[in-house]
């Protein structure tokens, strides 16, 4: 191959004389005997290289090529923006780049893409100028790209192939098989398709990307187009009517095309579109030669072309071209007849349709025929016609006319095309129902049939046994070794031949083994499938459909040195994206996981089996008979009465010479009992997948392999939705990761410990224990402080096993339950999916409240030892409450957790340790040991203190308070009466220490004070004042007032109510806060409340009872209790 930059010098000398000529032709016509001067003006800063004047050939020859774009850009308004579109200029200041680069370059080289960009433009520039220079710049274009100015027919070594030591990709044949030859070393595929440089539009030829010069240069360059062409039947007889029509003989004057989607009608069209236009000569295009031949044609016409694609059109705009100023452009007609006067050269005949375009009226037959005739031979491509008059349809005022008026030009230009000499009107007309559309598509599609169907040749589109010919064309360069692909093919029809009942009876015949060497590298039942299964999907395109789904194979093959013999059913990767979509996307919603989960890649059943059997894995034998039955079944419809793919054919798709016809069985017999999704008939003979899957089946094989994780994950999120209850209103933690995510403060927290801290009462070392004591004992790398506010809830060790079973038997059904729409289900297995999901929901939700039954309570016996945790350890099972209401009752009945707390009980703690050396304490420390230490009651909240504190305060037993400490002596001390707010600030003050301090204050008293209630003078004290007497508001009445006092009323009271012995503590308590506290308020009353309790017992009282109760007594002071005979 030549060097770049030499390549790209070449192009622009075949460029520069063009241009010039060109250039200095406008510029005379426009500017007469002056134009050289105009050029010197234009070019004032290069004229010391330019003569003064001279005759035409030496002053045109005196331009090099920058002096040519320079004009060409500079006078682009004043000439050539009238003659070329837009597009030009742009290409000609990209050139100038080109050009200064090459001129500067040195001893350096264009990159391959630089080159490729470089010489394209070139031929584009040059294309308008000289189509014979524009084919001779193409020729270096495809040497640059192809190695071969003829082409990537002309090498059969083009694409460059990894590396020799490099990696097979997974799921790809690493290895030869009786010593036959890969593939890969037989035949190479075209150097777009083996680097995956093709876009899947690339196959979807687009005749106004090509008329406009754009779109792949596959399409764009003629002789590149027909090297990749195979000439079909059907595309033969429409060239030779073309080539007869426009050459004077008795050729079709329309001609309508209809095929499915995807079936070469706009391929057709190019190709009618490349060899009408007359750029380049027959010799280089062999393969038309039989169609010249057989049209009676020597050399190949150059006619005039109108290219008319109804989607890339818009009918609510006008064109103003640029190369026919003071023309608009609206209609269909207006744009056929002004490409047809482009094509020409003569913008004149646009007048035949100029009065009719601006008003949007067809012009008529006549008009018509006589612009055909004006510009004869032409031909008229029209492509895309219901998408366009689906735009017009029910739609008024739009400037390219009216539905009626399209239609009325359809049935006029078929008319004038019948009457003209020698031109060509070609029309494609979709078949599917994707392209129709809706109504108006119909609509339409009806009307343009009823029109072209009074005159017009029915092409006959691509036959099934030429698409093979065809992709093979389109996407491999020619073989270069021929004796190996007929020894490869041998070899197979040999393994045919010699296992006769494994294979299907046509295999064995000698036609398909010429049908091997035709196809190859592709073995013929890919073919076969896709042409007769896929092709019956309307979304599948046929051929383009066959085209981007193995150009996408062949890539992934190529890469992955795929070491086949051929490329078959069973060689196609679904597990690569690429390659997956171009299948899945012609399917309903839901394959996309059935071949993740049951066809192919690391996460699928069948790699799962390569992988644990040996003899499958090296020739991946799971994978490849799942990859060749969804290829064969998955097309296939319910409705059928024979559905799947047979096991012979199973067999034809997967089997290389070499390889054990018994491992294939056995892979298939395998997958059977293990996939979901794939069905059998009752002979078992033929196989197919579904998006259905058997829910019995699913069910159990999705349970087994749900992650314990998961399953943890369920259990946690489920305790989770638990609710705070009193006493835990403040603090649950579920589930915490560590010490760390439960907080360490002054509330009572429940913890619920994970699904993996089991308890067992038999193991003392179980990890509940071992987890709760971490979390107790710490908060992250700190040691924890309350630690006497924690309580925590474990699950049993021998409950969590059937847990975690029916949480598996839920999530299995919960995945088919979302994955409904996936697996396709009926009515009837979506109801039985939903009765099952809702029974194991409900008993998902019994067993976690039965497995969690361990309630774990930290405590210090004080009698043994100060230090050590004691872990009082209760089972919760049973009852309908939630697992933290039954905690929080279990510990409120245990007085594990207290929630309402006598002073007579406080007192007793503070007496035994709190204040045993001192004779007060701080509210706010006695909460502090409260909370911390577990030798201590745990209160269910502060409040529970503070009501304790008030209670006591109200009696002249346990303890005094005091606001304050100064000087040995208390603040603002009160003893034996009600107080309403109890500050953390506050200290409880022992009694003996209270009364002495109440007396030094009593014997300083200079005068009768008010007397507290039992009669006794109240002491003075620092910061005490007198009260006032209730409901005055003044100092009392000194003796000399003259009135006397009003005699007091009420001054008795006295109640009895019965209590209820299930609600002793709520009776009580509402009876504290209605009707006492009322009255304790009051300024010098003297309260008295008593425990009356009366036991009957007739059976008598058990001796234990009888000692306990007695102790309990003592120990609260009760004066007066006893127990008859």
């Amino acid at each position: 191959m030549a060097e770049n930059n030499t390549l790209v010098q070449q192009a622009f000398r075949i460029l520069h004389p063009q241009l010039a000529g060109y250039i200095a032709q406008e510029l005379s016509r426009e500017y007469k005997d002056g134009w050289w001067q105009e050029v010197l003006m234009t070019l004032n800063d290069q004229v010391r290289d330019l003569p003064n004047g001279g005759d035409f050939a030496k002053l045109v020859d005196s331009l090099d090529i920058a002096n040519c774009l320079r004009l060409f850009d500079r006078k682009w308004n004043d000439v050539f923006r009238r003659k070329l579109s837009l597009d030009y200029r742009t290409w000609a200041k990209e050139l100038m780049g080109v050009r200064n680069k090459l001129a500067h370059i040195g001893g350096q080289d264009f990159s391959d893409d630089d080159t490729w960009r470089a010489l394209d433009t070139i031929s584009r520039l040059c294309e308008q100028i000289d189509p014979e220079a524009t084919e001779e710049i193409r020729a270096l274009l495809r040497e640059a790209r192809y190695g071969s100015a003829g082409g990537s027919t002309k090498v059969t070594e083009a694409a460059p192939a990894p590396a020799p030591g490099a990696k097979n990709a997974d799921g790809i044949m690493s290895a030869s098989l009786q010593g036959l030859p890969s593939w890969r070393d037989v035949i190479e595929p075209h150097p777009d398709v083996a680097q995956g440089r093709y876009k899947n539009a690339e196959f979807a030829a687009d005749l106004a990307q090509v008329a406009r010069g754009e779109g792949a240069y596959e399409y764009r360059d003629p002789v590149e187009f027909f090297a990749r062409t195979y000439v079909t039947e059907g595309m033969t007889g429409l060239l030779v009517q073309g080539l007869k029509r426009v050459s004077g003989k008795d050729g079709e004057p329309v001609i309508q095309l209809k095929t499915a989607f995807g079936g070469g009608k706009t391929h057709s069209m190019l190709a009618l579109y490349h060899m009408m236009r007359g750029r380049v000569s027959a010799e280089k295009i062999p393969n038309i030669k039989p169609v010249l031949a057989q049209a009676g044609v020597a050399t190949l016409p150059k006619a005039n072309v109108a290219v008319l694609v109804g989607t890339a059109l818009d009918p609510t705009k006008a064109r103003r071209p640029q190369n026919f100023p003071g023309i608009t452009i609206n209609t269909l007609w207006g744009e056929m007849a002004a490409q047809l006067a482009e094509s020409a050269g003569a913008p004149g005949l646009y007048e035949f349709v100029k009065e009719a375009d601006k008003k949007g009226v067809s012009p008529g037959s006549e008009a018509i025929k006589n612009l055909f005739d004006a510009c004869q031979p032409c031909l008229v491509l029209m492509d895309e016609l219901v998408a366009y008059a689906k735009k017009l349809y029910g739609v008024s005022g739009l400037p390219a006319g009216s539905f009626d008026n399209f239609i009325t030009f359809i049935q006029e230009i078929t008319e004038a095309a019948r009457a003209s000499k020698n031109s060509l009107v070609v029309a494609s007309i979709p078949e599917s129902d994707i392209e129709i559309g809706g109504e108006a598509g119909k609509s339409a599609l009806e009307t343009i049939e009823h029109t072209f169907g009074r005159m017009e040749s029915i092409w006959k589109p691509v036959a099934a046994n030429e698409g093979f010919e065809v992709v093979r064309r389109r996407l491999f360069l020619d073989c270069k070794n021929p004796d190996g692909r007929d020894l490869v093919c041998g070899k197979f029809s040999q393994m045919y031949a010699e296992n006769a009942s494994d294979f299907p009876m046509e295999s064995r015949e000698v036609e398909y083994r010429e049908r091997m060497i035709s196809c190859y590298p592709i073995h013929p039942e890919v073919f076969d499938r896709l042409y007769e299964d896929w092709a019956t999907l309307e979304r599948f395109q046929r051929t383009r459909g066959v085209l981007r789904l193995m150009a996408a194979v062949i890539h992934e093959l190529w890469m992955g040195n795929d070491a086949s013999a051929m490329i078959m059913p069973g060689s196609i990767s679904m597990d690569v994206p690429n390659v997956r979509d171009e299948l899945t996307r012609h399917l309903p919603e839901g394959w996309n996981a059935i071949v993740d989960r049951e066809v192919d890649g690391k996460k699928s059943v069948p790699y799962q089996k390569d992988q644990s059997t040996p003899r499958y894995g090296r020739k991946l034998a799971a994978r490849r008979v799942a990859r060749t039955i969804m290829l064969g079944s998955a097309p296939t419809d319910r409705a059928q009465s024979v559905r799947g793919i047979e096991a012979s054919r199973v067999r034809l798709g997967v089997v290389q010479p070499g390889e054990s016809i018994a491992d294939f069985n056995d892979a298939l017999n395998t997958l059977q009992a293990s996939l979901a999704y794939l069905y059998t008939n009752p002979s078992g003979d033929r196989f197919w997948y579904d998006t259905r899957p058997t829910l019995r089946k699913t069910v159990e094989d999705r349970a087994t392999q749900i992650p314990s994780t998961d399953v943890e994950f369920e259990i946690e999120r489920r305790l989770g939705a638990l609710r705070k209850e009193a006493p835990f209103g403040v603090g649950i933690h579920i589930c915490p990761g560590s010490s760390l995510d439960v907080t360490d403060d002054q509330a009572v927290r429940l913890v619920i410990m994970r699904p993996e801290d089991e308890y067992k009462a038999s193991n003392p070392q179980n990890k509940a224990i071992i987890g709760a004591e971490n979390i107790l004992n710490n908060r992250g790398t700190a040691p924890r402080i309350y630690r006497n506010m924690l309580a925590f809830i474990a699950p049993d060790q021998e409950l969590m096993s059937p847990l975690k079973q029916e949480v598996r038997r839920y999530l299995a059904w919960l995945s088919i339950q979302d994955d409904s729409e996936d697996l396709n289900l009926d009515a009837a297995q979506n109801r039985e999916t939903d009765n099952n999901l809702r029974r194991s929901n409900d008993t998902v939700e019994l067993r976690i409240k039965e497995t969690y039954c361990w309630l774990l309570v930290p405590y210090i016996d004080r009698e043994v030892d100060m230090k050590t945790i004691v872990w009082d350890t209760i089972r919760i099972s049973g009852g309908t409450d939630s697992i933290v209401s039954k905690a929080a009752k279990k510990m409120v009945q245990n007085e594990a957790l207290i929630s309402k707390w006598a002073p007579a009980l406080l007192l007793m703690e503070l007496d035994n340790v709190l204040w045993k050396d001192s004779d007060s304490i701080t509210i706010k420390k006695l909460w502090d040991y409260l909370c911390t230490y577990c030798y201590l009651p745990r209160l269910a909240n502060y409040n529970v203190l503070e009501e304790a504190i008030r209670a006591g305060l109200n009696s002249t037993e346990y303890f005094a308070i005091a606001a304050g400490r100064n000087d040995e002596r208390f603040i603002d001390l009160k003893y034996n009466q009600y107080v309403g707010i109890i500050a953390n600030s506050d200290y409880l003050v022992k009694i003996v220490v209270a009364l002495k301090q109440i007396a030094e204050a009593k014997a300083v008293q200079p005068t009768s004070q008010p007397s507290v209630p039992g009669g006794e003078p109240a002491p003075a004290m620092p910061g005490w004042e007198q009260p006032a007497y209730p409901g005055s508001g003044e100092q009392p009445a000194t003796p000399d007032t003259p009135s006397q006092p009003e005699q007091p009323k009420n001054t008795h009271f006295y109640m009895s109510a019965t209590l209820d012995n299930t609600r002793i503590n709520r009776d009580v308590q509402r009876l504290v806060e209605e009707v006492i506290s009322h009255l304790t308020s009051v300024d010098g009353c003297n309260v008295e409340v008593s425990l009356e309790v009366n036991v009957e017992a007739p059976s008598g009282l058990p001796t234990p009872t009888v000692r306990t109760v007695s102790e309990n007594c003592r120990t609260l002071k009760v004066k007066d209790f006893g127990f008859d005979e």
